[in-house]
């Protein structure tokens, strides 16, 4: 069974729960395993909505949070494009950036390129509908990542 957390938020007059936006095979795929529930307490504060799915002892993660514009000010950030613009500088001027296409109005890979043990850490942002949508992921296929980016902002 799927386990998630999500911290209610309000997105352009709409309540949006990222923990809906992935499917129950897609996040088992990436997984490679079932979910356990994450604490509240050990995600940390979140100001946008966000879902955590995790297995055991947090071994392998996906987080998705959403920043639209009721989220953006806490973030003295005046609109989704320059949030975007904002990780984007930052991932570049941290190392590996891989632009990405078809998933929003842009869209990076940042250091999803796989260790030694042939896993990765890394994280997915899309630029798409006045929104930043973020991907983290911890020991995950990079492939697998990004396959289910692109699956959640097709329906996004």
């Amino acid at each position: 069974m799927i386990t998630s957390l999500f911290f209610a938020a309000v997105l352009t007059g709409a309540a949006v729960n990222p923990c809906d936006l992935a499917t129950a095979d897609e996040v088992h795929r990436v997984l490679g395993g079932s979910t356990v529930d994450v604490a509240p307490s050990e995600i940390g504060e979140e100001t946008a909505p966000t879902c955590l799915w995790a297995t055991a002892g947090r071994a392998v993660e996906i987080k998705i949070t959403i920043w639209g514009q009721d989220e953006l000010p806490v973030l003295d950030m005046p609109d989704a494009a320059a949030y975007f613009m904002k990780l984007h500088s930052e991932a570049v001027a941290s190392g590996r950036v891989t632009p990405l296409g078809g998933l929003g109005e842009r869209a990076f890979a940042a250091d999803l390129y796989p260790k030694a043990t042939g896993r990765a850490d890394g994280t997915v942002v899309v630029l798409k509908a006045g929104r930043v949508f973020v991907f983290d992921f911890k020991d995950v296929v990079s492939r697998d990542a990004q396959a289910f980016a692109a699956s959640v902002m097709g329906r996004s």
